[in-house]
């Protein structure tokens, strides 16, 4: 009785000490994550974390979601936000992680002390889009007066838009909650995690630095009209090609309406091969043996109907004659890549589409070069292209073909309407598109009349998980894809909204020399697009597959392999500082993107590989290239040896990369309805259309397709061909 006495007293004078841990109730926070403002909500009892919950982000599908998805319950389980980062997703995490603390802070009463910043200039860099982001952030008068980026290289109208934009928003906001520029959002994470650093170095704690940037759209009732002279739907090299088409042939009030808040579409984001028979640049190639095989295949096996027993005689005309001119140049003309394109989509492409692309698109690259665009004068072969008549860029990535347009079209004085998304076609009482109809961000509401009709060029649907499954089922959602965010499909939705048709929507590409794990084009090591001093080889350093295959096939082969992955290996020969996306080669080694050594054997041994193998495989290339001739997969293209010290090795991986489907066009780019008659007032430019490039696209058709077909559509909506 004394014990239990002695117990309670003591257990009384205990319990009178204790403190809460936390006020009970519902807090709730918002931090910067990797798009955007991460919110969540913590509910506390008295002594415990009940619940959190990710109330609103814009996080990146399967990547920033893996974060949003697990670490709530984490928190919950260990009642502490400090628990490990989830793999692959470390900004999200952060993001996440401090929003939560802050709202226990708040359920335990403590304040963030609201510490000045220290004057002066920190420096702090951050891995952006294209090589490492240095980053000045100058404190005056304890706020963020000036952000610098000095020597960056970010993409030009995505990056470089992201810097502005963001930079811009966080001085006057004082605030690293700015929503990402979308399609730029590793530039746009990269700048912000860079600036949140320079806060830290100056005595800043980054909680300070949440405040939300107000809407900047004012919203206006009703709808706003306006009438124009032709309206393009979509800005990227489709629509920019219409729109200064358009310029050429002297319209006056032209309009561009792109839903994403940058130009440059997937043109921008391409590797800048551009097919075309080309005879000034392709003499300085030669026609081997096998090459000549290859066309007397083509032109003698059974036609498939009579528009390709047709283009076969074309194609054999020109041949006869080529040879009876006693030539030892490639051989090349516009039917021989009409041919080849329809034969490498599986014979189901529309051949009088075919035969317009083919018949102009040198025109479109003598067009282009005229408005700036740095054609190079080798020609290659693009991966899929089948024939040595890719051409490319001496410029990062799409930006020779998006800019010098975009610099034009801004001269002629087309207007740009970006950040607005168009939500249906306006049709008169005869059935006539006159228009469209459009909503901005905050729901502002347009309608845009246009004397000539629309141009739909707003791309393709590699982004749209559902319609992209739908149409093909093998396409898993999981799956990454080379294209930008925007490529959603809109224009195929709104079409067939009024009775358009469609054709080969179940022809999806999948592209085989992808980078790993993100799918982008990026992060090789060589210069050219071009694979004819390349080999790709498997885990054990052995070549499976012939490397100027076509994609579907060069796909199918990297799939049976260890790891689903292969490497591209070159040697220095090939190999720029800067590659084709305009990224630091030497910055792609340090980060572990590309492999580099002076020996075969010691990339052998970064890979993992046997060295042997690897060693073998280049020795057994290089003597076809000597011999011109692989008699193991049967490889046509051959250039030069792998001999040149260092050598380098990038990994590759497949990604979705181009819909082959869409909207039934004519010739002349009108679109037609399911019963084949051409729907006045609608025309379709580049990946929105179908037909063209049957089953399977050849590397370096699309940029050139949406090019030509964009002259074609401006062309016929101004009644000019």
């Amino acid at each position: 009785m004394r014990l239990t006495k002695t117990f309670l007293a003591v257990s009384a004078a205990f319990c009178s000490t204790i403190v809460l841990a936390y006020t009970p109730g519902i807090y709730t926070a918002s931090v910067a994550g990797q798009n955007g403002p991460v919110a969540v909500e913590v509910q506390t009892s008295a002594d415990k974390i009940l619940s959190v919950k990710v109330s609103d982000q814009k996080e990146t599908q399967n990547i920033g979601t893996h974060a949003v998805e697990q670490l709530p319950a984490k928190i919950v389980e260990a009642q502490s936000a400090d628990v490990p980062a989830v793999s692959g997703a470390s900004v999200t995490s952060k993001a996440i992680k401090t929003a939560v603390q802050e709202c226990l802070d708040k359920a335990s009463g403590k304040k963030t002390a609201a510490s000045p910043l220290k004057d002066g200039t920190y420096e702090v860099k951050a891995y952006g889009n294209n090589g490492w982001l240095n980053v000045k952030v100058v404190i005056k008068d304890h706020k963020i007066s000036e952000i610098q980026t000095p020597g960056q290289r970010e993409t030009k109208f995505l990056g470089d838009t992201a810097i502005r934009e963001i930079g811009k928003d966080i001085i006057d906001y004082q605030t690293l909650n700015v929503d990402n520029i979308a399609g730029a959002t590793v530039t746009s994470t990269a700048l912000k995690t860079a600036v949140g650093e320079a806060i830290e170095k100056a005595g800043g704690n980054i909680a300070n630095f949440q405040k939300p940037v107000p809407q900047k759209i004012k919203k206006i009732d009703g709808v706003q009209k306006q009438e124009v002279d032709l309206v393009v739907v979509g800005a990227g090299g489709a629509g920019l090609s219409a729109a200064v088409t358009a310029k050429d042939l002297g319209a006056k009030n032209v309009l561009i309406v792109e839903k994403m808040p940058v130009v440059g579409g997937n043109t921008l984001r391409c590797a800048s091969a551009f097919n075309a028979a080309d005879p000034e640049r392709q003499k300085a190639l030669p026609m081997t043996d096998t090459l000549k095989d290859a066309v007397v295949k083509a032109i003698n096996e059974k036609p498939a109907n009579e528009e390709h027993k047709k283009l076969m005689a074309d194609v054999k005309a020109k041949y006869e004659a080529y040879l009876k001119s006693g030539s030892k140049t490639l051989f090349d003309c516009p039917e021989w890549h009409a041919l080849q394109t329809y034969n490498g989509g599986d014979k189901v492409g529309h051949i009088p589409l075919i035969r317009t692309y083919a018949n102009n698109v040198l025109d479109t690259l003598h067009w282009m070069q005229s408005k700036g665009s740095p054609v190079m004068d080798r020609v290659s072969q693009g991966a899929g292209a089948l024939w040595q008549r890719t051409h490319q860029l001496d410029a990062p990535a799409g930006l020779g073909l998006v800019d010098p347009l975009y610099q034009d079209a801004v001269k002629q004085g087309v207007n740009f309407k970006l950040g607005t998304r168009v939500t249906d076609l306006v049709l008169d009482k005869s059935g006539k598109v006159i228009g469209i109809t459009a909503e901005d961000k905050v729901g502002n509401k347009y309608q845009i009349l246009s004397k000539n009709g629309v141009i739909l060029a707003t791309g393709g649907y590699s982004q749209n998980k559902e319609m992209r499954q739908k149409s093909a089922p093998h396409l898993t959602p999981d799956m990454v894809s080379t294209n930008q965010p925007g490529a959603t499909g809109d224009g195929i939705t709104i079409a067939t909204r009024h009775g358009a048709d469609t054709t080969g929507m179940n022809y999806v590409q999948v592209y085989p020399l992808a980078t790993p794990g993100t799918g982008t084009l990026q992060g090789r090591a060589r210069k050219m697009s071009g694979l004819d001093d390349v080999i790709d080889v498997n885990k054990n350093g052995e070549r499976f597959v012939k490397e100027d295959a076509r994609r579907d096939e060069f796909v199918a082969a990297i799939k049976k392999q260890p790891g689903a992955v292969c490497y591209d290996i070159n040697d220095s020969s090939i190999v720029k500082p800067l590659n084709s996306f305009n990224e630091d080669v030497e910055t792609l080694v340090q980060i572990g993107r590309i492999y580099k050594a002076d020996t075969l054997a010691d990339l052998a041994k970064q890979l993992g590989m046997p060295a042997d193998k690897l060693e073998a495989t280049v020795a057994e290339f290089n003597k076809m290239v000597e011999a011109k001739n692989d008699p193991k997969f049967g490889r046509k293209l051959f250039d030069r040896q792998i001999v040149k010290a260092p050598f380098y090795a990038t990994p590759r991986a497949p990604s979705i990369h181009h819909t082959m489907g869409g909207l039934e066009i004519t010739p002349k780019a009108q679109v037609v309805d399911k019963n084949g008659k051409i729907i006045p007032g609608l025309y379709a430019a580049g990946e929105v259309t179908g037909g063209i490039h049957g089953s399977n696209r050849l590397g370096g058709n699309a940029t050139a397709d949406v090019l030509t077909f964009g002259r074609i559509a401006a062309k016929s909506a101004l009644g000019k061909n």
